[in-house]
C-alpha cells in the first residue's frame, strides 16, 4: 500500500536519507571509521568535523504553520486521504502479529464505555467501565469517579469506516509535536492523527487523537539524534501538497531512514504514547441522562484471545495525564484517602512551574508535580468538576499555604506581592488540564503577566472545546499562541543541533553508563521537554 513512497517521488526519499546520514554522523550502531586509523584518533575527528561542515550553518526554510506543524483537511484535503482509520488500525494490529479485524478492534475499544449490562460483547476479553466499582457499585478509575456507561458506548455497534455512514470517523489533522521531545533525547517527540466523527448535530460529536511517541533510534547520542525528524517536518513547507502527502504517508507508515514508523502498537503502550478522545455524544442513548463533554485517555496492550490464545490487541482506559482530580483541591475531600493531604503538599512544589519567568503562556507547566499519576482521574469533564478554583474555595488552610509558597517565587520573578494569588495558581493548574485548555480557561486572567488565549467566536473558527474541528479549521489559541511557539522550538533546535559535531556511539554509550551510575533510582526526576509544557 505504501510502497509508492519509495518510488513515486524518489527525490524525497533521497533527501531524507541524506539528511539522516549527515545528521546522525557517527551515531549509528557501528563506528564508520576504519579501526586501525581510528586508533590514532585522527580519522574519527575528521569524520565529526566533516559532518559539522556539511550541516552548519543550517538552512531552515521559512515554515508555514499549516504545513510543518498542523496539516489539516482544510488546507491539505488530499493528504488526509492516505490516513483512513481502517489502515491505521490494520497497521497497529499487524505490528503485533495479530490477525484481528480492524472493525472488531474498534468496536471492542468503544465497548469499554459500556457497563456490563450494556455490553455488545459478552466474553472474558471485554473491558467495561464498571470493572472496578466502589462499595455502592459506582464505577471508578484510579480510585476516582468514572462516568459509566457513556453515550459513546453505542459506537461498539457501528462501522466507522463507511464514508456514507452516520458514524464515519474521518481524518482531519496530522500534528507535529516535536516540541514534546525530552531534553535527554529518550524519544523524539509525539506525532498525532486526529479523527472526527461525521456529526449529525452539535451534540453528536466525537474525536479520536492517536498520539505516538517516536523512539529515538540512538538514545546514546541524546536529542541530537532526532535532527532528521525535525528537518523532515521543517522541509514539508517547501513541498507541494502531493509531495507532502507522499512524505507524510511514508513518515507515519514506513518511518524515516533509521527510524521506526509512527504507526506501530509499541508507540501507544505503557511508557510511550497514548490515544485520547474528546467525547460529546450527548443524547445518543435516550435512557441515559444528558452527559457533559469529556476527554479520556487510552493505551494499547497485547494479550491473547480467550478462545484460541491467538495474539490480540486491546485498547484499555487509563488516567488522563496532568489532570489532578478536582476534589483534591477541596477541604472536604475524603479524609480516609491519603491522596488528599499528599496532593496539597505536593502542589506547593509545583508552583514554580506554574509561575514561570516572563509572559509566555506556553511556559506554564504542571509537569513538576511529584507523583502525578497518583492524582489523575479517568476523565476530564468540561464543567465545574474540573475547575480547580471552584474546588479550592473554602479551603482556607490550603489557600494560605499556597500564598506563602508563592511569595518567594514572585520575588524571584520580579513580580509584585500577590501578583499571583492562590486562586490564580489554581486557575493556572486548570489551564494544563484537558478541560481547561479546551474550554474552561479560555480568556482567563491568570495573574502576574499571563492571560490564557481565548477561543474565537468567528464562524470560520472552532468554537470552545475543540482546537481542530470536523472541517479541519484550527482554534485561535493554536494559531496565535501554541503553533508559533512550536515553530520556534523546531527552528532553534535545527539551527543549534546541525552545528554540533557528529556523535560517537561508543563514546556516548560510555558517557551514559557513567551518568546512570549516579542517577536517581526512583525515576521521580522530571525531564523537561524542548518546548516546556506538555499539555497543549
Amino acid at each position: 500500500m505504501h510502497l509508492r513512497y519509495v518510488f513515486k517521488f524518489p527525490f524525497i526519499a533521497a533527501v531524507m536519507c541524506a539528511a539522516a546520514s549527515v545528521s546522525l554522523g557517527a551515531c549509528g550502531g557501528t563506528d564508520p571509521v576504519d579501526d586501525d586509523v581510528a586508533a590514532a584518533g585522527e580519522a574519527q575527528e575528521l569524520t565529526a568535523e566533516s559532518a559539522e561542515a556539511l550541516t552548519c550553518p543550517a538552512s531552515v526554510p521559512t515554515m508555514d504553520l499549516r504545513k510543518s506543524l498542523f496539516v489539516t483537511k482544510e488546507t491539505d484535503p488530499n493528504v488526509m486521504l492516505e490516513f483512513t482509520l481502517s489502515s491505521v488500525l490494520q497497521q497497529l494490529i499487524t505490528s503485533v502479529g495479530s490477525d484481528q479485524a480492524p472493525l472488531e478492534l474498534y468496536q471492542r475499544w468503544w465497548d469499554t464505555q459500556n457497563d456490563d449490562s450494556h455490553s455488545f460483547f459478552g466474553d472474558p476479553d471485554t473491558i467495561h467501565c464498571d470493572d472496578v466499582t466502589d462499595s455502592n457499585g459506582a464505577a471508578l478509575l484510579n480510585g476516582f469517579p468514572y462516568t459509566c456507561p457513556r453515550n459513546e458506548g453505542v459506537l461498539a455497534g457501528t462501522n466507522p469506516f463507511n464514508p456514507a455512514g452516520d458514524h464515519f470517523m474521518e481524518p482531519v489533522a496530522l500534528v507535529n509535536r516535536f516540541d514534546l521531545a525530552p531534553e535527554d533525547g529518550s524519544n523524539c517527540g509525539e506525532y498525532r492523527i486526529v479523527y472526527a466523527k461525521k456529526s449529525s448535530s452539535a451534540i453528536d460529536r466525537n474525536f479520536i487523537i492517536f498520539e505516538a511517541k517516536l523512539p529515538n533510534p540512538n538514545p546514546e547520542c541524546g536529542v541530537a539524534a532526532c535532527l532528521p525528524v525535525a528537518e523532515f517536518w521543517a522541509n514539508l513547507s517547501t513541498m507541494t501538497e502531493t509531495q507532502r502527502s507522499v512524505a507524510l504517508e511514508g513518515f507515519y507508515f514506513n518511518g524515516l531512514p533509521g527510524f521506526a514508523p509512527v504507526i506501530q502498537a509499541s508507540n501507544f503502550m505503557d511508557g510511550t504514547g497514548q490515544i485520547r478522545t474528546n467525547q460529546f455524544m450527548r443524547t445518543a442513548r435516550p435512557a441515559l441522562p444528558a452527559q457533559p463533554w469529556t476527554l479520556r485517555e487510552f493505551k494499547l496492550d497485547v494479550g491473547t484471545d480467550f478462545l484460541d490464545n491467538s495474539v490480540r490487541l486491546f485498547v484499555k482506559p487509563v488516567t488522563v495525564k496532568e489532570n489532578p482530580f478536582g476534589g483534591l483541591f477541596s477541604a472536604s475531600f475524603n479524609p480516609s484517602d491519603p491522596r488528599g493531604a499528599a496532593f496539597q503538599s505536593d502542589f506547593l512544589g509545583a508552583l514554580d512551574g506554574l509561575v514561570p519567568l516572563g509572559n509566555d503562556e506556553n511556559n506554564i507547566s504542571l509537569g513538576t508535580l511529584p507523583n502525578p499519576d497518583d492524582y489523575n482521574p479517568g476523565e476530564s469533564i468540561a464543567d465545574s468538576s474540573s475547575d480547580y478554583r471552584v474546588h479550592l474555595q473554602g479551603n482556607t488552610a490550603f489557600i494560605a499555604d499556597i500564598d506563602t509558597a508563592l511569595a518567594p517565587i514572585l520575588v524571584n520573578r520580579s513580580l509584585w506581592p500577590n501578583a499571583v494569588t492562590a486562586e490564580e495558581a489554581a486557575d493556572r493548574a486548570t489551564t494544563q488540564s484537558c478541560a481547561g485548555c479546551h474550554q474552561l480557561s479560555s480568556g482567563d486572567d491568570l495573574g502576574g503577566l499571563h492571560l490564557w488565549p481565548a477561543h474565537s467566536t468567528a464562524s470560520n473558527k472552532p468554537t470552545a472545546f475543540v482546537h481542530v474541528n470536523e472541517l479541519g479549521q484550527i482554534s485561535d489559541p493554536l494559531q496565535f499562541t501554541f503553533l508559533p511557539h512550536r515553530a520556534q522550538v523546531l527552528k532553534s533546535f535545527i539551527e543549534e543541533k546541525s552545528c554540533e559535531a557528529a556523535c560517537s556511539s561508543t563514546a556516548a554509550r560510555a558517557e551514559i553508563s557513567a551518568a546512570s551510575a549516579d542517577a536517581p533510582l526512583d525515576g521521580a526526576e522530571h525531564v523537561r521537554t524542548l518546548g516546556g509544557s506538555s499539555t497543549h
